[in-house]
Formats: structure tokens, C-alpha cells, sequence
């Protein structure tokens, strides 16, 4: 088999949606990823052999394509656009690595890039001339007349069904603050940043993480989606714009480069569930995934990054897996750095890279894992590979 490589990887900061980068497209946001990635692995622009992205929110078409050409990749580098909604950046990722296994491609970048800023607005045709049109912000994600929650309703539902406390998702989110705060003021982040160039200065560092936010803040806010709710504003991830990519190489560059750090691919898994309890779509995932990887590890052995979409979903599924949530985003996760959608499994793909090298350690297991709209859920595992020259 041809193994795949993960030898570089980056991402830009993460920001608020209708902020810095207001006047920037999700194709120049994550153009300047895809150049930096091989300049910085000492790779010719012509010798990358595709382009995977994805991307949830935005305006259609290949953006994938269209972000290859802003780069510094020439105009014969093929490029493919994935969605899968929130899972959509993992997915890329897999696809790639599945090229590179098969023996179609050396080189591959894949990642996602999200631009809900800049994403155009949407709306319905109607089936009369005369009928004012309707603007609707989402697609549907079940086929009538079945339940297709918003976001926040299905949150509500896992919190309802599986008993989570408003006090433990206050706590949870809590802690992905102040990791979060951490990380960013030691430093942890930023081998991994690509600074963005916007009209108003270069932005360096992610700016969502609060170090002001305290317990009694938290609790202070009123539920967000159902009046008798417990999911609020503070427990639930912002709206983001943000990207993020990783550079996969297959076994011969790999010998040739020799990095001196590398993530091995391993395997992807994808699990379904109750739409109607979507964020739990993960548990399946990565259930059929260690299953496949006759993964007996105890989990607190690995490195694990779950996608905080709400705290109430991260905590109903890592109680689901048996694993302890003290060990999962040990830098913070989405609900204190931010969702942006399509980039959010390349984020979590780049977080488990430097993470994984900072460790050091030959064999360590690292595991990301999503859920998505509709119920479904993609489970993805590396594993690390230190070079002994």
C-alpha cells in the first residue's frame, strides 16, 4: 500500500463572522494556505497533483478551483470541492489521502475554507411570477415531511434526551476558553497560523477566545434557542470565516523529503444517526472507525480533537465513546476558537499536527472527529511518525 503522509499543515486565525475579514472571498482567505504549504515543504508548485476542499456555506461552483488559480499553483493542478456540510474539510482530507493510497497522486493539498461573510445570500423560486421571492438561509438537510432542525433545536433535543446539565455545558465551554487563552498567549498556535493580509492590518492570532469569561457570566445568559432551553450563546459556537489545510505526500516524496515529522494516515470512518439529534452522528463514526483499526487503546492514550459545534453535543458524545472530556481539545476546541463550517475538519487536522509534533513521540494515535448536518459524522485517525536522521 501506498501509505499517505500529512508533512505540513496550517490554517488561518479564526474570526467572527462580519469582521476582519469581511472584504475577503473564501477563495483569497485560503489561496495563500495552498502557497504556503508547498513553499514551506520546499515543493514545486507543478509538482502538487490535486486540490481537495471543502466548503459548506458558500457561493457554489469549484471554489476549489477557483482558490488553486488565486494561488501560486499553476493552472494545471486539478482541484475537486467536497460538501459535507460541517464535516466537509475531514472529508477533503480523506479524499486526498484515499488518492494518494491508491496510487493516483504523490502530492495532494486538502483542507476547507469557510466565508459565511461573504457567502451570497439565498433565494427560493418561486413556482409564480407574481409570488415575492423568499430568502431562506440553509438548505434542507431531510427529505419531506421528516424533522430537519436548526442547529440550536437539535442541540436542545441530545441536552433533552441524554440528560446534559446547563451547569456541565457552562463548565465545558468554560474550559474551552481558558485552554484556549492559554494555548494562544504560550504560543501553541503559532507555528500553525498564516497571518491574513486584510485592508486594516494583517491578523495573527485567533479572536474569539475570551479571557474575560468567568462561571457567573455564563450563567448569566439566557437560553438562545428554546425559552425552557439550556443551550445559550456562551455554551454554543460563534459563526465564523476561517480556513485551513494540510500537505499530503505518498511514500516516494515522503523518502525523498524525509521531514523530520509526519502524520500517517490511517483511516476514515462515517456514521449516521437521528437527524433530529445530529451532533451525536460522531459516536457511530468513530465506533466503526476503531473497529476498523482493531483500535484497542485506551482513549485517554490518544490525541483526540471533536469539533464543540455546542457543548452539550461534545459532551453527550464523549460520554457516549467512554471518553473523558478533560482529555479531548487539549488547547481549547471550536466553542472558545470558532466554527467556520467548511474549515472546521482541516482545523481540527491541523491542530492534531502540532500537537502530535510538539510530542515527539513515535506511534502516537491522534483522532479527529465531526458530525454534521442531517445526522451524519466522519471519524478520521494519523498516526505519528518521527524521522530518526
Amino acid at each position: 500500500m501506498n501509505n499517505a503522509y500529512v508533512i505540513g499543515a496550517l490554517r488561518t486565525p479564526i474570526v467572527r463572522a462580519g469582521k476582519e475579514y469581511a472584504r475577503i472571498s473564501a477563495d483569497q482567505l485560503i489561496a495563500p494556505v495552498l502557497s504556503a504549504l508547498v513553499e514551506r515543504a520546499g515543493i514545486a508548485p507543478h509538482d502538487v497533483d490535486h486540490v481537495f476542499l471543502g466548503n459548506a456555506a458558500g457561493p457554489g461552483g469549484n471554489i476549489a478551483r477557483v482558490a488553486t488559480l488565486a494561488s501560486t499553483l499553476p493552472s494545471s493542478v486539478g482541484a475537486t470541492s467536497l460538501d459535507a456540510q460541517c464535516a466537509s474539510g475531514l472529508e477533503a482530507i480523506s479524499a486526498g489521502a484515499r488518492m494518494i493510497r491508491c496510487g493516483e497522486a504523490d502530492i495532494v493539498i486538502a483542507g476547507g475554507v469557510e466565508s459565511v461573510t461573504t457567502a451570497p445570500w439565498r433565494v427560493e423560486k418561486q413556482a409564480s411570477a407574481l409570488t415575492p421571492p423568499r430568502m431562506y438561509s440553509r438548505a434542507g438537510f431531510t427529505p419531506e415531511p421528516d424533522a430537519d432542525p436548526d442547529m440550536g433545536v437539535a442541540a436542545e433535543n441530545i441536552a433533552t434526551r441524554f440528560k446534559v446539565s446547563r451547569e456541565r455545558q457552562d463548565a465545558f465551554a468554560l474550559q474551552s476558553h481558558r485552554r484556549a487563552v492559554a494555548a494562544k498567549y504560550s504560543g501553541l498556535f503559532d507555528d500553525e497560523l498564516l497571518p491574513v493580509n486584510t485592508p486594516t492590518g494583517p491578523i495573527s492570532e485567533d479572536t474569539c477566545p475570551r479571557l474575560s469569561l468567568d462561571a457567573r457570566k455564563l450563567a448569566a445568559l439566557k437560553p438562545a434557542f428554546m425559552s425552557n432551553g439550556s443551550v445559550t450563546a456562551g455554551n454554543s459556537c460563534p459563526i465564523n470565516d476561517g480556513a485551513a489545510a494540510v500537505l499530503m505526500v505518498g511514500e516516494k516524496v515522503m523518502n525523498a523529503l524525509n521531514p523530520p515529522f509526519a502524520l500517517r494516515y490511517l483511516a476514515t470512518a462515517s456514521g449516521a444517526c437521528d437527524p433530529e439529534i445530529l451532533g451525536m452522528a460522531a459516536v457511530p463514526a468513530y465506533q466503526k472507525l476503531t473497529r476498523l483499526l482493531q483500535d484497542t487503546e485506551p482513549a485517554d492514550a490518544r490525541l483526540i480533537e471533536f469539533n464543540e459545534a455546542f457543548a452539550v453535543q461534545a459532551l453527550a458524545c464523549l460520554d457516549a465513546l467512554g471518553i473523558d472530556p478533560a482529555m479531548a481539545n487539549r488547547d481549547g476546541g471550536a466553542l472558545a476558537l470558532g466554527h467556520p463550517y467548511g474549515a472546521s475538519g482541516a482545523i481540527l487536522t491541523t491542530r492534531l499536527f502540532w500537537q502530535a509534533q510538539k510530542q515527539g513521540l513515535e506511534g502516537q494515535r491522534a483522532y479527529a472527529l465531526m458530525a454534521a448536518a442531517g445526522g451524519t459524522g466522519s471519524a478520521i485517525a494519523f498516526e505519528s511518525v518521527v524521522s530518526q536522521a
